[in-house]
């Protein structure tokens, strides 16, 4: 099994100590944050049969890393098709304003691991973050993808979680 080089683990804690540092010194500035929850998804093959499934992620990110923009991870883990299904994306995200109601919309990339075959998408995001309190809110999220895999898939996933902020 190979090791991260020393120098990714380097910028790695650099980053996360310059989104704490900075938050020390502005309130409204990058929030680390993590978030759980569960996504119903809708498979509509073209040429192919229409399936559902649920799955149960598990996201994290940095809100305002420059301005209203943000970076969010996400895995998921579920039952898609009559089996295990496994899910990674990365994409970019977009929170508007500030308050208790806050639209977000977003772009990314997912990979789908699951019934043996590997399959990459590019998908949007689109949704909303009701804020309980400084520390916990209720996000509200629709994301469609187009996947790639030996014929066009177009899939919508539709999820609610909660996100904590340490």
């Amino acid at each position: 099994m190979k090791r991260m080089p020393l120098m990714v683990w380097v910028l790695l804690i650099g980053l996360l100590g310059s989104v704490y540092a900075q938050r020390a010194t502005d309130p409204s500035g990058p929030r680390l944050y993590l978030e759980t929850g569960t996504t119903a998804s809708m498979e509509l093959f073209f040429a192919q049969e229409t399936f559902f499934g649920m799955q149960l992620g598990f996201q994290g990110g940095v809100k305002g890393l420059a301005g209203p923009f943000g970076v969010g991870g996400q895995f998921s883990i579920g039952v898609q098709g009559g089996g295990a299904a496994f899910n990674l994306g990365l994409e970019g995200l977009f929170h508007f304003g500030q308050g208790e109601l806050v639209p977000l919309a977003g772009l990314g990339f997912r990979v789908f691991f699951g019934g043996g075959q590997t399959v990459f998408g590019l998908g949007a995001a689109a949704g909303a973050e009701f804020a309980f309190n400084r520390n916990v809110s209720l996000v509200a999220t629709v994301r469609p993808t187009l996947w790639f895999a030996g014929g066009t898939v177009f899939g919508m996933g539709i999820g609610t979680g909660f996100r904590i902020y340490p």
